[in-house]
């Protein structure tokens, strides 16, 4: 005559049973995905595909100026905007792309007039950074703020002159590629 366990050990069972499940689906669901990625990788004669430099044109440059996470247009004295841009691939297949701060040229104007590029800081130390661009995923460049002042060939930081209240407009070049919009605020 066999005994039924008691209720709290088939609860335990069960219990275990549904965590073994889950790890097996779990590793079904990893495996299957390792292996549709290494196959959309692989070009038509079955090797790996190597991923190249982005194409002419297949990037995409936006520039950005606010608090460093949202937009902002209008600043007071106390505030320095910052500023940043993503790039986007908008081909089909992944790429690298120079992103890197040697590659960076930010240019801000008051109306047609430069005001502040930063190709008149200092720029020794700065390096090239090549990022691989998955398709339509923007990648987000770190923040960095504007003191409000204008640059010259002597600098463009602390001790130059400060820019006057005012509509201004940001623009950014990314490895030659120009940003698609300028982003416009309002110093008050």
């Amino acid at each position: 005559m066999s005994r039924r366990p008691p209720p709290h050990i088939l609860r335990r069972r069960r219990v275990a049973g549904l965590i073994v499940l889950a790890i097996l689906v779990s590793l079904i669901w990893w495996g299957v995905s390792a292996l549709l990625a290494l196959f959309s990788s692989m070009g038509e004669d079955g090797k790996v595909a190597k991923i190249t430099d982005c194409a002419a044109g297949a990037v995409t440059v936006e520039a950005f100026a606010g608090d460093g996470v949202n937009r902002v247009s209008d600043y007071d004295l106390q505030t320095n905007p910052q500023l940043w841009f993503t790039v986007t691939n908008n081909g089909k297949v992944a790429c690298n792309f120079n992103a890197g701060p040697k590659a960076q040229i930010y240019t801000i104007k008051f109306g047609q007039e430069v005001i502040w590029t930063n190709e008149q800081c200092d720029r020794t130390g700065l390096n090239d950074a090549t990022i691989t661009l998955q398709p339509g995923k923007p990648e987000r460049a770190k923040p960095s703020p504007w003191l409000k002042v204008y640059s010259t060939a002597e600098g463009c930081g602390e001790g130059q002159a400060a820019a006057y209240p005012g509509v201004y407009s940001f623009s950014v070049k990314v490895n030659n590629v120009e940003s698609v919009n300028t982003e416009n605020f309002t110093l008050q």
